[in-house]
């Protein structure tokens, strides 16, 4: 079975060094839906028989895309600490106000992207960091505000996980349980003490639920 990683925002695909990742392709966040297709042609004929395709934050939302894309070739998927509508609105209540999206903007903007790591990496290994321009976190920032993929999650038809720590202050922990109600066949597991990056913060734990749903589902 190929495992197939995904890795977030302003970092690269070592920050699944735990995960010793089989196939983890270095990804761009400036239009999501592009990318998700991008990912599927890289799939390609590599996936033959299904994959298990693990997406955390940004990457868990091209994660999202690419099984409603690409349903045939996705045998199981791992949603970690993301969202399928990063802004609040009137009918979602999980997101952030954008306005804390902007601050965020802003302070990227003075202190160079090591102002997001220091967000995420409160605990674990600072690793797989990535330092952009603030043309590019301009860019991936805007798609956070306008990406909506809540009508993708009933066309996900796989086994799906959902892991979210219960500490998460990016992708709040009720866009997980959002997730779950509106994903058919699917769990959540939440990490107690946990921010953003759990496959860091706890990854003994991590890894054995990913084992374990592996083995449930696609061994």
């Amino acid at each position: 079975m190929k495992t197939i990683f995904l890795h977030g925002f302003a970092t690269t695909p070592e920050v699944w060094h735990n995960q010793r990742p089989e196939f983890a392709p270095k990804l761009t966040f400036s239009d999501i839906n592009a990318e998700a297709r991008r990912v599927v042609g890289l799939m390609g004929g590599w996936v033959d028989r299904g994959a298990v395709l693990i997406g955390w934050s940004m990457g868990g939302m091209i994660a999202i895309q690419v099984a409603a894309l690409a349903p045939d070739k996705i045998q199981a998927l791992v949603l970690v600490s993301t969202t399928p509508k990063f802004i609040k609105s009137d009918d979602y209540a999980f997101g952030v106000p954008v306005v804390l999206l902007k601050r965020l903007e802003k302070r990227i903007a003075r202190e160079g992207t090591k102002a997001f790591h220091d967000m995420i990496f409160k605990n674990g290994d600072r690793v797989g960091v990535e330092h952009l321009t603030i043309d590019e976190v301009e860019d991936e920032l805007k798609q956070l505000e306008i990406v909506d993929l809540r009508n993708n999650l009933p066309k996900i038809k796989c086994p799906t996980m959902i892991i979210h720590g219960d500490q998460d202050e990016i992708c709040l922990p009720g866009a997980a349980k959002y997730l779950q109600k509106n994903i058919e066949n699917s769990e959540l597991v939440t990490f107690s003490g946990v921010g953003h990056i759990p496959m860091i913060e706890r990854p003994d734990e991590f890894n054995a639920q990913l084992e374990r749903f592996v083995k449930q589902h696609a061994g």
